[in-house]
């Protein structure tokens, strides 16, 4: 069952239960109400009865004190005692006797009735069912003896109140579809960014991309969610994307060493007996320098198509102190002397990330500035950076530097992959800061990372 089905639902129950609990409320009390309006009528007219002084009983014989009679037709129809028109009246003698003396049906007498006739006095008041017809009975004692019943017919009130159920009826269906109706609507409206979420994530299944815009204009808990949602669909499509691109862009740097390799390899088997030693040997010596830039790219590739190293703790370093063992290393590998400018620098880090930062930037200083260039390395609060005084990049090569396997024209017969300053960039990204690169002026070039705090930046 859908969420919207389920709010619909859940709408014409809660009106529809509302309806029914004021209806059932109104029903008791206009039921309440107009029993008590029928025993207001019977008592007013059993008062006016026994508010006259005597009466002949034509059963007994005999002259009931304080019991009106009517010797002057003032309780016929449209007379002054016109409450009689709607009431049955009946007298009980003193030894419980009864004598119909109003038109209406012959009414029960019961143990009660006859002890307030017996000279008991008071009142009792009872429903009783005549034929197919209920009855409120009022009995009222007279003094010396004899008591008088008036009754009075529910059937008005009865087929009153079996109106007013069959409207209530109808008013609670009839609410309760209206309550389903705008449940539906505000099921509708809360939950159609789900809705287009939902289709955007089966097409994305189904196809790896997102079908069009989300709508996530709204401000409550659901475009909240929709747009969390929106935006994780998005990072997910541009991260399948970079990963189809690193694929194929991958693919495309492995071919050259692999064909080189292969090219050699099979040279080596053709030609192996006809070969000098010194053939042999440099061939194998391009087979291990081309398997050794094989290996690079490969460890290159990785770091870029995966994520930080999460099992590396970030710890606080002092980048002084792994500025001065980059120093070392890249002067041992490129056998030329190197500058460094630091200052203590504490950042709360992972060391593999941080040392491969700053070895990609002193390679790529070292390879594109020149042998000549003098190369410094800068380590204070803030900064970690290295500047050359060699030719520069281009404009256009500028805002392309740090995108993966991208290298500049001039630089294309230089050996390289082309990752080492996205890795940089990924180490940036992964502590806070942001990369730059930028062509000094009077000549000169200058890259590397730069971040807001020192202390609270990882």
């Amino acid at each position: 069952m859908s969420l919207r089905l389920r709010l619909a639902i859940l709408c014409a129950v809660l009106t529809g239960m509302s309806t029914a609990a004021v209806a059932t409320v109104a029903y008791v009390s206009t039921s309440s109400r107009m029993t008590a309006e029928v025993d207001r009528s019977a008592f007013a007219a059993a008062d006016y009865l026994t508010g006259h002084r005597e009466h002949y009983d034509p059963l007994s014989g005999e002259v009931i004190e304080n019991f009106p009679g009517d010797p002057a037709g003032q309780l016929g129809p449209g007379g002054p005692g016109g409450l009689l028109d709607q009431v049955a009246v009946q007298l009980i003698n003193a030894r419980g006797v009864r004598s119909p003396i109003h038109t209406g049906p012959i009414l029960p007498v019961t143990p009660i009735d006859r002890l307030i006739a017996a000279g008991g006095g008071g009142r009792a008041v009872a429903t009783h069912t005549i034929g197919s017809v209920q009855f409120r009975i009022i009995t009222v004692g007279l003094p010396g003896g004899g008591a008088v019943q008036v009754a009075q017919s529910l059937g008005q009130r009865d087929r009153v109140l079996e109106s007013l159920r069959n409207e209530f009826a109808l008013l609670a269906l009839l609410v309760a579809s209206l309550g389903a109706l705008a449940g539906w609507f505000l099921a509708v409206r809360l939950t159609k960014p789900l809705v287009e979420l939902t289709e955007a994530t089966d097409e994305f299944s189904a196809t790896g991309k997102l079908p069009g815009p989300l709508s996530t204009s709204r401000d409550d808990e659901v475009g909240r969610l929709a747009k969390s949602f929106a935006a994780m669909l998005h990072a997910l499509e541009a991260s399948m994307a970079q990963q189809h691109q690193l694929v194929r862009d991958a693919g495309h740097e492995l071919r050259t060493p692999i064909t080189s390799l292969r090219t050699n390899i099979e040279l080596l088997e053709r030609h192996d007996t006809s070969l000098s030693s010194e053939q042999r040997t440099e061939l194998l010596g391009n087979l291990t320098s081309e398997l050794s830039e094989l290996t690079i790219l490969v460890d290159e590739i990785v770091d870029v198509a995966t994520a930080p190293v999460e099992e590396e703790p970030a710890e606080q370093l002092d980048l002084a102190e792994l500025a001065d063992r980059a120093i070392e290393q890249a002067q041992r590998r490129f056998g030329i002397e190197l500058n460094l400018d630091s200052s203590p620098t504490m950042l709360i880090a992972q060391r593999r990330g941080v040392e491969r930062a700053m070895s990609n930037l002193l390679e790529n200083a070292v390879k594109f500035a020149g042998p000549t260039a003098a190369v410094t390395l800068h380590v204070h609060p803030g900064e970690l950076s290295v500047e050359d005084n060699g030719p520069g990049v281009g404009e256009d090569d500028l805002r392309r530097i740090f995108d993966r396997f991208y290298r500049a024209e001039a630089s294309k017969s230089i050996t390289g992959s082309g990752l080492g300053l996205s890795i940089v960039a990924k180490v940036a990204a992964s502590h806070g800061g942001t990369t730059f690169a930028e062509n000094l002026e009077g000549g000169g070039f200058k890259i590397g990372i730069r971040w807001e705090s020192i202390d609270e930046k990882h």
